[in-house]
């Protein structure tokens, strides 16, 4: 089962990086609720995604120049900034997994301090950080990708990370990265029909502002893609099989033999693999889940 995981506690639903926020994700039965992280004056973590307080709390300035006390002393939502440490206790007591974002460099040792091992993960953009955290304890990590890098398995994998946490994705990111025994999980996700999606496509868990809106969707069956749904339609049109363009470890291949780039009825060019029966006869089948890193010339010669 995929997890449900609350973007900033849950922010569509109260002040984001809130106490509040967190017991408003439990309350939607979210699996996890994710959390920016950032350093006062004085050297402690606090729950801020701005480097500056001034969009989501009452008080103005940067969060580097405010100690705790004076951070106590401005409110997010109805209560004041919550620490890490305050987050991290109210999560347990209600048995809720964490995301913990580090906002900055140089966070890692006092995150690892604190963070439990069990139900959390550490996050970042920057991956330099996640691979020192890794270097330093035994935590379960996921580098955040912004855009969809050509390699982005690759980043991860370098940082010794367990997960990816992209903004973009397609479906060979799916496919790719679960080789390798990495899991994705897509945000931010606020609607229905997205999370239908990207549950179809193969995500572990999904990041959202509204934990209610797709704690509904996670529990939905999950639809089969066909004509009359699947965004990248056409496609295959093989009796009883579902859509190969999700599935296809190979897909894009780019073999010309194989597939042409198309237009769907939105306008978007892809590829797609419509005269491609190549991966479906079993003894390629059975070839290609034993080695995933096969090309399709090697799979097109043991056809043959």
């Amino acid at each position: 089962m995929a997890l449900v995981i609350g973007h900033r506690t849950a922010r569509a639903l109260a002040a984001e990086n809130s106490l509040e926020g967190i017991r408003a994700a439990k309350r939607c039965l979210a699996d996890y609720v994710h959390v920016d992280v950032r350093l006062s004056r004085d050297g402690k973590l606090v729950l801020m995604h701005d480097d500056s307080v001034d969009r989501t709390t009452d008080g103005k300035g940067m969060v580097q120049d405010l100690n705790c006390i004076e951070l106590k002393a401005i409110r997010a939502g109805n209560e004041p900034v919550p620490t890490l440490a305050e987050a991290l206790s109210l999560a347990e007591e209600l048995e809720l997994g964490v995301v913990v974002e580090m906002k900055e460099e140089g966070l890692e040792a006092l995150v690892a301090d604190v963070v439990p091992k069990k139900k959390s993960i550490i996050t970042s953009s920057y991956h330099a950080s996640l691979r020192e955290i890794k270097e330093i304890s035994d935590l379960k990590t996921g580098i955040i990708i912004t855009s969809l890098p050509i390699k982005p398995v690759e980043l991860a994998l370098w940082a010794d990370a367990d997960a990816i946490f992209p903004e973009k994705v397609n479906p060979r990111l799916f496919k790719e990265a679960h080789q390798k025994g990495l899991e994705v999980y897509p945000g931010v996700v606020n609607t229905v029909a997205q999370a239908a999606w990207l549950l179809r496509l193969g995500a572990d868990g999904l990041v959202t502002d509204d934990p209610c809106l797709i704690r509904e969707a996670l529990d939905q069956p999950v639809k089969a893609t066909g004509q009359s749904n699947c965004e990248y339609y056409p496609c295959h049109h093989f009796e009883g099989q579902d859509c190969t363009h999700c599935f296809c470890p190979l897909y894009p291949c780019r073999d010309e033999e194989l597939g042409r780039f198309v237009r769907t009825k939105r306008g978007k060019r892809f590829w797609s693999c419509i005269d491609c029966k190549l991966v479906h006869r079993p003894i390629v089948a059975k070839y290609l889940a034993e080695h995933p890193e096969s090309t399709t010339e090697e799979l097109k010669a043991l056809a043959d």
